[in-house]
């Protein structure tokens, strides 16, 4: 199975996403692994939930959301979207249970983008 089918397996929406970049698969390809570049780059932890500021976790969750939807991964696009709503009404507890529940499905794409590297 190639990148794509892999991906789109995990529930992607890849032909929705090449079609962003003009069907541009080396272009794709590398936004894909600036997705994952950023997941390490500035992660988010599960700390970051029980803060008494939630202004950080937003703008982090607000990227991924963004770079999620471009990106077409749509499973990540939903929660991270969800993620936002629960935090935006300051309801982190519930954030976190759905952001614990999210990260294995993010886990397995990361995984799968790595090895289309």
């Amino acid at each position: 199975m190639n990148l794509m089918e892999e991906l789109n397996a995990l529930g992607a929406n890849t032909k929705e996403g090449m079609g962003r970049v003009m069907d541009d698969a080396d272009l794709y390809k590398m936004m894909l692994g600036m997705f994952v570049d950023s997941l390490e780059k500035e992660p988010i932890s599960v700390e970051e939930f029980d803060g008494a500021s939630l202004d950080e976790l937003c703008r982090k969750v607000h990227t991924l959301k963004g770079t999620t939807g471009n990106l077409s991964l749509t499973p990540l696009f939903d929660a991270y979207m969800e993620i936002l709503g629960l935090l935006r009404e300051g309801n982190g507890a519930e954030a976190k249970k759905l952001y614990l529940k999210m990260m294995p499905v993010q886990q397995a794409f990361v995984e799968c983008i790595n090895r289309g590297r």
